[in-house]
């Protein structure tokens, strides 16, 4: 029996009808999963940010103890990871653990000396879903982890041997706040090479980079200050050191001090000179803690070095025995301002 053309007509409406609502339902369900996997990546991302700043900020404050790392990381992770609407402080679970990590295994010891990191794991748990609840998944959690270290350093110190130095025993108190200097790495034990240039009438590379700092302390003492003041030549000495031989993925820096003005070359102009290193050092990615010491010095020229390759100038005055110490604080402070980096 044939169906009359109305007929068939209406049977193929209503076929269409049913598909365009299946069609619609499997729509609305890839809509409602899409917009709960966006939430999910969404606090995905939230996660590791948080995971990621707490071991950041842990591991910046190991130098006051391990109790104050994890209390810094877990304040870093709860500011972090509870950003969005209708997170609790409940809704975080924060795992902190210091220890050791070992650069040429890439592993992680927990409680392990030297303490040199610190590594986060944060939960959020039971993350509602929109839609899910649909297929009866109300809710869901997530982990992100994050360790952070010290970034090994490369760091040549350019250091005034000119006459001046002799006056006050300044010789003296500079060779005692390098000592300080080394104390701080050694006892970080943070994978940081050291050299030296010096700089008088000429500027020498007196010693290259190295681990062997007990030896680079000996060098240190056994100089003696005289001539004139060539801080470019000095500076050069130290920027080609860094240049040539720095490890791969290490962070470069120079430390320059100095007690006066730059008054040599004769074939030149002395501050021009300094000038240009400063402006050779920032293209080569080298920041330059410059240390202006005592009240002749020239903190102009300094301030100049420390603005061109964002480093940080440090002027140093007062009585003899208040430049003494605040020299041997300054450097302290220097080697402790290890520069920090995400390692997993």
């Amino acid at each position: 029996m044939k169906l009359a053309p109305r007929n068939r007509r209406l049977r193929r409406r209503g076929a269409i009808a049913v598909l365009a609502a299946l069609a619609m339902v499997v729509m609305v369900g890839m809509l409602a999963l899409s917009m709960d996997v966006g939430f999910m990546s969404g606090v995905r991302a939230d996660m590791q940010a948080a995971a990621d700043a707490g071991a950041l900020a842990g591991a910046g404050e190991l130098s006051k103890g391990p109790q104050a790392a994890e209390v810094a990381a877990r304040t870093y992770v709860m500011s972090n990871a509870n950003t969005r609407p209708g997170v609790a402080d409940a809704d975080i679970v924060t795992n902190v653990s210091v220890g050791h990590w070992d650069r040429g295994q890439r592993s992680f010891r927990k409680d392990q000396t030297p303490l040199n990191a610190v590594e986060v794991i944060a939960d959020r748990t039971n993350a509602p879903l929109f839609f899910g609840k649909v297929f009866n998944q109300h809710g869901f959690d997530m982990r992100a982890s994050a360790i952070a270290t010290f970034q090994p350093r490369d760091i040549m110190l350019v250091l005034d041997y000119s006459g001046s130095m002799r006056d006050y025993n300044k010789i003296g108190a500079l060779k005692d706040a390098v000592a300080a200097f080394i104390s701080v790495l050694q006892q970080s034990q943070s994978n940081d090479r050291v050299g030296f240039s010096v700089y008088s009438t000429e500027g020498h590379l007196a010693t290259g980079l190295t681990f062997d700092l007990p030896q680079l302390l000996r060098d240190v003492r056994s100089r003696s200050a005289d001539g004139w003041t060539n801080m470019g030549e000095g500076m050069e000495k130290g920027r080609i050191e860094l240049t040539d031989n720095a490890r791969l993925g290490t962070k470069k820096l120079m430390v320059v001090m100095t007690d006066g003005m730059a008054n040599r070359p004769t074939n030149r102009n002395p501050f021009q000179y300094v000038r240009d290193e400063a402006a050779a050092a920032a293209a080569a990615g080298i920041p330059i803690v410059a240390i202006s010491f005592s009240a002749d010095s020239d903190q102009n020229i300094m301030r100049q070095i420390a603005n061109t390759t964002q480093g940080v100038h440090y002027h140093i005055a007062g009585s003899v025995s208040q430049q003494e110490n605040e020299l041997k604080r300054v450097f302290r402070e220097v080697a402790a301002q290890r520069p920090l980096v995400l390692v997993d």
